[in-house]
């Protein structure tokens, strides 16, 4: 196998910056472990609309489905987006999702991506 040696490339060095080391992989994997949600815990969230972010917040519960009480601006973004919209719910199959609630039906609602999640409170 012949190495081939072009001058101002360094492809060595750039791969170890984005690999990081063991020890960041560690921290990575307990801040997982650490935002886990436990039936009870409090969980924040923004998703982000063509309008702009939307915040909310949850609590978690064994059923899943959770109705997501959404800050007044939210809400507003989503009823200029959705003027049936009555509300937002965490998505029952991939709780990575949101879905948007409305008061007609229209032949399926509306899901967003989750952007960020936290989980600010212990069991309530």
């Amino acid at each position: 196998m012949a190495v081939i040696d072009i001058p101002g490339v360094d492809t060595l060095g750039d791969q170890e910056e984005t690999l990081g080391t063991a020890d960041d992989l560690r921290e990575e994997v307990v801040l997982d472990i650490m935002q886990q949600e436990i039936v009870g815990s409090m969980v924040k969230i923004e998703f982000e609309t063509s309008l702009g972010l939307c915040t909310g917040h949850y609590l978690s519960t064994e059923l899943g489905h959770e109705e997501i009480n959404l800050d007044a601006e939210s809400l507003e973004r989503l009823r200029q987006l959705f003027p049936a919209c009555n509300g937002a719910f965490v998505h029952p199959n991939n709780r990575d999702w949101v879905e948007v609630s409305l008061a007609e039906i229209i032949g399926g609602l509306p899901e967003y991506k989750i952007y960020s999640r936290v989980v600010t409170g212990g069991i309530v």
